[in-house]
């Protein structure tokens, strides 16, 4: 997955200035923020890097993280019990209701996630495949208990399950939606802090408190306007004189000069992103190799020439933001050594590898990944002088590149990224590298890699689960199936309009910590 971009607004009423933060959030105080266009019609099964912060504004599922960390709390859920990390009890805070005054009650969780795992047929259903049943039209692992509980059974022990379920997929729906599931497209109907006044992701959606919101970090601003900007110059051009309240990545032209622009209202911090490089085992299954390339690549010269401090060279596989996160875990791998590259490679033709004449590096022409994509390519040819030689290759569309990797037969190396659907470590090792992962797209296999997965899973105890889990990508760090790049850094910038707002895990901006200044 790849970082969303930012947000918009509305100006406050001048009699608003002179009276405190609170009264002025009461009177309805507007914020208006960037964000980027939904590669789908949004939805809870489609909500991606972009659109997921608007979704994230109107619902509030079981758990949730606060804001500025990703610490997770009980949020909708009085309770969630397990003896076994398989079969969960969940027990509801009664007296929730939707924006349109129903009550949420236990079957809204169990048929949304139904009807939002949808068979696989969305790119987050394969969020509830540990669910018994995951794949039918209704999954055998949920059942009402009562109007305020449900269980949930998964095919397998889950340790870190609970904590996926702060993912918006988990979120519930009203019976109206349920019943007719084409009305979210036209106006959804959420639980959380705000509520639709305008729906046109794409454009412009207006979105307002809802003042019966019963969970535990209310909302402060009377209004937030999501705006969506193709051109994040634009939107940051706009921020700078007002036009527009907050964006949670200025972009990489600006980033140097954003402090001072902004006087000082800028937000530094490493989100639950990490770009890679795919490696394909067919393109080369000498482990010596692909570490030779690793070293070759100089991450923190990128770094900073293309992303001008929006990245963060990574040193593990694994987001520091995420449970488990193990701090120089990839070693001397991930770091810049032009010699070593080089006693790296001999290695590998010692051993037989023929080095291929020239290795193509896919990525997405519409991707904005063409600066980064040949700097790598020109860090790489200087290292080992001619004697390997990627070549930057263009697909036309971010959605043909993502046919062509799904499918697992991309014949070079290709652009790889991955954002958290939830903080913990298990959401890097398994959807990308574990046997049949749903986005193994290099087709790596490894049964201890699978083992170690399964060992951890199932551990009641947190500190050996995530023992086994830091073993598991010791094994990604010794076969090397795919190269670790970059965390992203979010860089928010914010008008003087608000105070220093916090962001999600997620890297962007937390609706509810949007306050007046």
């Amino acid at each position: 997955m790849v970082p969303r971009s930012a947000m918009a607004v509305l100006p406050l009423v001048c009699c608003l200035l002179a009276v405190p933060a609170q009264a002025r959030a009461e009177a309805g105080a507007a914020v208006t923020v960037s964000t980027c266009a939904p590669y789908y019609t949004l939805t809870l099964g489609w909500a991606g890097e972009c659109g997921g912060d608007v979704l994230d504004a109107l619902f509030t599922g079981l758990v949730e993280y606060a804001p500025g960390t990703s610490r997770m709390t009980y949020a909708m859920a009085k309770s969630i019990g397990t003896k076994d990390n398989r079969r969960f009890t969940v027990r509801l805070r009664e007296g929730w209701r939707f924006h349109d005054g129903t009550e949420v009650k236990a079957h809204n969780f169990v048929d949304a996630w139904n009807q939002t795992a949808a068979a696989g047929k969305s790119t987050n259903a394969f969020l509830f495949e540990d669910i018994k049943g995951y794949g039918s039209r209704v999954m055998s692992g949920l059942r009402v208990v009562d109007d305020h509980t449900f269980t949930i059974e998964l095919k397998r022990p889950l340790g870190p399950f609970t904590q996926k379920l702060g993912h918006v997929a988990f979120s519930p729906l009203p019976d109206s939606v349920l019943k007719s599931p084409a009305s979210f497209e036209r106006k959804p109907v959420g639980n959380g802090p705000f509520k639709v006044v305008k729906w046109a992701p794409g454009t412009e959606t207006v979105l307002e408190r809802y003042d019966g919101y019963a969970g535990s970090f209310k909302a402060r601003a009377g209004k937030l306007t999501y705006r969506t900007y193709q051109d994040d110059n634009v939107a940051y051009a706009d921020l700078v004189v007002g036009r527009l309240d907050a964006m949670s990545q200025v972009p990489a032209a600006a980033a140097l000069r954003a402090a001072k622009d902004l006087r000082g209202r800028v937000i530094h911090s490493v989100t639950g992103n990490v770009q890679e490089i795919g490696i394909p085992l067919r393109l080369s299954t000498n482990a010596d190799f692909r570490k030779a390339v690793s070293m070759a690549i100089d991450r923190k010269t990128i770094a900073r020439e293309v992303f001008r401090g929006g990245r963060v060279p990574a040193d593990s596989f694994v987001p520091p933001t995420a449970e488990g996160a193990k701090s120089g875990a990839c070693g001397a791998f991930c770091r810049y050594d032009p010699a070593r590259a080089r006693t790296y490679l001999a290695r590998a033709k010692a051993k037989g590898f023929r080095t291929p004449a020239s290795i193509p590096l896919y990525y997405a022409a519409d991707s904005g990944s063409a600066d980064w994509v040949k700097a790598v390519a020109a860090s790489v040819g200087k290292v080992f002088k001619g004697a390997v030689t990627i070549v930057p290759t263009t697909v036309k569309t971010f959605d043909a590149f993502q046919r062509m990797t799904s499918k697992g037969t991309v014949k070079g190396m290709f652009r790889m990224g991955w954002q958290l659907d939830f903080p913990h470590i298990q959401n890097v090792l398994a959807p990308q590298f574990a046997s049949g992962g749903v986005y193994n797209y290099g087709l790596y296999r490894n049964p201890r890699f699978d083992a170690l997965l399964r060992a951890a899973d199932g551990q009641v105890s947190r500190a050996k689960a995530i023992a086994l889990y830091r073993e598991a990508e010791s094994l990604l760090v010794r076969d090397m199936p795919a190269i670790p790049l970059w965390f992203y850094q979010a860089e928010a910038g914010y008008s003087s309009k608000i105070a220093a707002p916090a962001l999600t895990p997620f890297g962007w901006l937390d609706p509810a910590s949007v306050r007046p200044a």
